[in-house]
């Protein structure tokens, strides 16, 4: 009962936010962070690859650029000098786009300011969180998870509803009572099983055997990773449960996960208390492991589990608390490569064989994993104190007098969607603070506004509760705002995310400014890059191809019966076709490509008019009929249209941008060291 199973989703963690095209674009063509885009300002130390306008780039933010591009170190080591060389020309186009952009005044524009300001808005307290909140206690975990506990415990239940005093100091006293008892010498198991409420375990006199952390509630990790084997806990832990009573029978190092087979031989389902039979194939079995007979084999022909059976009785990687606890147990202690004798489970008798090991993954690998724990194992209530903390720090006070007031001239049936909801509201009300920090506070007119423009906090009913329940998460969001005021300055992988997003931004109106819009599609231009490429937009052989489709084969077999005595093929489409659309069109698909089409490939070697079919299509049954074939031709202006397009607009923008480019060089003037860059990776080698 003690381990978690929450549902709980992590509403903070630090991922990108959903951006805007600007820095999609940028990071699309190549993600780089401060060290490169401190724009306007000579970087220091190392040899200078590029001096492009103000801005040096330096051998080491160019090797740290490359490694973080391009794969890393092995990537670094099988590089060739032109691989580094066209890469050293993506940062050059890039830092030459950012200083026209910033020449351009770009970044005072009213617009870009709105957008980063937006952006920071969205980004600063997931950040936050992520780094005071989730990052700890993520290295807690796993950390902890290094190890695995083995404990036991005795439950005295209080509700989780209930909120009686009486009821709570009843188990409390229950646990005191029950820990004396312990403490006086009697067997913790023996206890377990006469008073424990919990029927998982008190059974098994209370064990719950092994397990690590982020498989219980938190308070429950907390008290037996603190603990020494053969330590009974000197007090009762509560926990939503109730009171638990907890004694550490054993730890030891976690041994990560098994890869696992086994051979099984079932109880009867009609009589399950019937072990015997099960029982006496499981030893014939294990005796012919003993004599020498092949593990796969004996999976193979005598499992009774006939999908791991049929893989030499491969059940895959295991990790603790994914199986019944009798075969977890029994794996778990297993040596790789020893097979096991009978082990009795729920489902029968089983003979397990450890084929693998791999240890737990390391911080970084097992990070993800780790917040998919930590999700349902304790950030809500850790964040909730955080959140608390910050309040604190503000000195966050929500106004009831404010509150009274609003519930007074307002309908408290209503609701914050009601258009309107606070005209009644008098000036001296609205001029009320309505939520109070140290040294400052926000009125509820300023909080009716903030309301009135962000649907989050639309529908709130507007009863007095509601009320102070929207001004504290609105005092909250300012509180929090108040907190990362300064994260540039405590976390400079915030300034990077920012810089990285400014100079995303700025980059975009730059390339619009002077690329995207300089593009003019003109038909006479169109046709002009048609001419000259013609004979490159081709169609392939095409097949002209009706189909019926349903189904059920049944149907299908009756329809391919009529087709063979006459009845025409589009009739018979239009009334039973059950693909939409095509009923119309009596099942007329037109010309398809076969690479590209099944029905295609289907007629491909059929002659015109003849029927292929019924066969299996995707969720049913198709009939196809040849109606034509087309074979390979140039395609026209107009049937080529979008392609040429597509690919003009393509052209043009190369060779805008590539003029471009050569104008922002000689504008900001462009040095480069192809020495430095040949020494590249040299004493980051030597320090691997």
């Amino acid at each position: 009962m003690i381990f978690t199973n929450s549902k709980t989703r992590l509403s903070v963690m630090i991922t990108h936010v959903n951006r805007r095209s600007p820095i999609l674009f940028a990071l699309t063509a190549l993600s780089l962070c401060t060290a490169l885009l401190t724009g306007g300002c000579s970087s220091s130390g190392g040899d200078v690859v590029a001096k492009i306008g103000s801005y040096s780039l330096t051998l080491p933010e160019y090797e740290r650029q490359y490694l973080k591009n391009n794969g890393g170190q092995a990537a670094a080591d099988t590089s060739t000098f032109p691989g580094r060389m066209d890469f050293l020309q993506l940062l050059i186009k890039y830092r030459l786009k950012v200083l026209e952009a910033r020449d351009q005044g770009y970044e005072k524009d009213p617009d870009i300011q709105r957008e980063l300001q937006e952006y920071r808005n969205s980004l600063a307290v997931p950040f936050l969180t992520e780094r005071v909140v989730i990052d700890p206690q993520l290295r807690v975990l796993h950390e902890r998870r290094k190890t695995e506990v083995r404990a036991a415990h005795i439950l005295i239940r209080v509700q989780p509803d209930s909120t009686g005093v009486i009821d709570t100091l009843k188990a409390w006293n229950e646990a005191q009572r029950i820990l004396a008892l312990a403490r006086g010498g009697e067997r913790f198991d023996s206890l377990a099983a006469r008073f424990s409420e919990d029927p998982g375990s008190s059974k098994n006199g209370g064990d719950l055997m092994y397990f690590s952390a982020g498989m219980t509630v938190p308070v429950f990790d907390d008290a037996v990773y603190n603990m020494k084997v053969g330590e009974l806990l000197g007090h009762p832990v509560r926990t939503m449960f109730g009171y638990h009573l907890i004694k550490v029978l054993d730890k030891r190092p976690a041994r990560g996960e098994l890869q696992v087979s086994h051979i099984l031989t079932r109880f009867p389902v009609e009589n399950p208390t019937d072990t015997a039979a099960a029982y006496a194939k499981i030893r014939l079995i294990s005796d012919s492991l003993r004599n020498g007979v092949s593990f796969q084999d004996l999976a193979m022909r005598n499992s009774e589990d006939p999908v791991s059976g049929a893989k030499g009785g491969d059940l895959g990687w295991i990790a603790r608390r994914r199986t019944v606890p009798e075969f977890e147990s029994a794996a778990f202690d297993l040596p790789k490569g020893v097979v096991s004798g009978p082990v009795k489970t729920p489902f029968g008798y089983h003979i397990i064989l450890v084929t693998d090991e791999r240890a737990a993954k390391a911080f970084d690998e097992s990070k993800q994993e780790l917040k998919q724990i930590y999700q349902r194992y304790g950030f809500e209530e850790d964040n909730a104190a955080f959140v608390a903390g910050v309040e604190k720090k503000y000195g966050m006070t929500v106004s009831e007098p404010a509150i009274e007031r609003i519930a007074l001239e307002v309908d408290t049936a209503s609701t914050t969607s009601v258009a309107g909801w606070y005209s009644k509201m008098t000036d001296a009300t609205k001029a009320l603070p309505l939520v109070t920090f140290t040294g400052s506070a926000f009125t509820v007119d300023e909080a009716v506004r903030i309301v009135e423009k962000n649907r989050d906090y639309q529908s709130r009913p507007l009863n007095r509760n509601s009320l102070r329940e929207l001004a504290r998460t609105l005092g909250q969001k300012s509180a929090l705002e108040r907190e990362t005021q300064d994260l540039e300055t405590r976390y400079p992988e915030f300034a990077e995310l920012m810089q990285e997003y400014r100079e995303g931004v700025l980059l975009f109106r730059a390339e619009q400014e002077f690329v995207w819009n300089k593009v003019a599609v003109k038909d006479s231009a169109l046709r002009l890059f048609w001419g000259e490429r013609a004979s490159e937009y081709r169609w392939p052989d095409r097949y002209a191809v009706r189909e019926i489709f349903v189904t059920s084969d049944s149907l299908a077999n009756v329809l391919r019966d009529s087709l063979n005595n006459g009845v025409d093929f589009g009739e018979l489409a239009a009334r039973h076709t059950q693909r939409a659309g095509y009923k119309e069109k009596k099942g007329d698909w037109g010309l398809l490509v076969p690479e590209k089409e099944e029905l295609a490939r289907k007629v491909q070697g059929l002659q015109v008019g003849w029927i292929e079919g019924p066969f299996k299509h995707q969720y049913g049954y198709s009939i196809v009929k040849l109606e034509g074939r087309e074979p390979a031709r140039d395609k026209t202006f107009e049937e080529a249209q979008s392609e040429v397009s597509s690919r003009f607009q393509e052209f043009e923008h190369k060779r805008i941008e590539r003029d471009w480019i050569e104008l922002l060089t000689r504008k900001f003037g462009l040095t480069v060291s192809e020495e430095s860059v040949r020494n590249a990776f040299r004493d980051v080698r030597k320090k691997s």
